[in-house]
């Protein structure tokens, strides 16, 4: 399985894709706007590329439930601004974290290749910006915008329904006239799911990998690890790690993070024992 961000071609059976997470916000839920200032966000891209990121993917939007609601200039200057910086500096493709057309195509004509939309393609323009950049896209599972609190979300069949609307979103794109080997799923663990839900779907993940399209997995830092562990307000970096890794043995191609050397190592290691376990067939 290949996939291309813009004229970089990986090899996803023989390597993960490791994406490292730069948030030019104020009120990011992971890091509290530690780099909303760009030299600091800077400084902090230096140390993701040097742990191994392929990827830096740049947000400039709010951080989650009860945030005030960054607008839609203030979102695009500050991402074009970010990707520009990051453009001039490093030599690997940069993607934007946005669920906003306009702010996607201002990212993708400061370099960026790949847009990363949680909401579930919502904006109808974001599909054919993507295309007409010649981009690649994220396409994601969740049940309501972003932002609009899910506490209670309920499923007749959770794997079934990701994946069929992680299907009909893949077609979509290709549809837009984004080839497939630019369109990668995310099922959307933490999105409208209870964390029971998200523990179902990082198990089964290699059901969603039936898709024939490149699986991102995004666990860093995320609430169902808290849940899940009891952690009230440890640190969830060896929880991560964990996570990152069955991710990555299960099939999970692309692996979104907020520190790079956790899921390097963490998805190296997958892979590596998948190749040890298929050479001792």
């Amino acid at each position: 399985m290949l996939l291309r961000l813009g004229t970089r071609h990986f090899d996803l059976a023989e390597r993960p894709v490791v994406i490292g997470i730069l948030n030019r916000t104020r009120d990011s839920f992971s890091d509290r706007g530690a780099y909303y200032e760009l030299d600091r966000l800077l400084t902090r891209a230096e140390q993701l590329v040097a742990d191994g990121a392929d990827v830096l993917e740049v947000g400039a939007r709010p951080g989650g439930v009860g945030v005030a609601e960054v607008g839609p200039d203030e979102e695009r200057d500050l991402a074009a601004e970010t990707i520009a910086a990051l453009r001039s500096r490093f030599d690997v493709p940069l993607a934007v974290d946005t669920t906003r057309a306009g702010v996607a195509e201002a990212a993708f004509a400061e370099g960026a290749v790949l847009g990363n939309d949680m909401s579930g393609c919502l904006d109808p323009a974001y599909l054919p910006t993507v295309a007409a950049a010649d981009a690649a896209v994220v396409v994601t599972h969740i049940r309501r915008p972003p932002g609009v609190p899910d506490p209670d979300p309920v499923y007749a069949d959770l794997l079934g329904e990701v994946s069929d609307r992680l299907t009909a979103l893949a077609q979509a794109a290709q549809d837009a006239g984004i080839d497939g080997d630019r369109v990668i799923v995310d099922p959307g663990i933490d999105l409208g799911k209870s964390w029971r839900q998200s523990l179902q779907l990082l198990a089964r993940l290699d059901d969603i990998v039936s898709l024939d399209c490149p699986v991102l997995v995004a666990v860093s830092n995320k609430i169902f690890l808290r849940r899940t562990l009891g952690l009230d307000g440890a640190p969830l970096d060896v929880a991560t790690a964990a996570a990152c890794a069955l991710g990555a043995s299960v099939g999970g191609h692309v692996i979104r993070v907020h520190d790079a050397r956790i899921g390097r190592q963490a998805a190296d290691l997958a892979y590596a024992l998948a190749a040890a376990r298929g050479r001792g067939t």
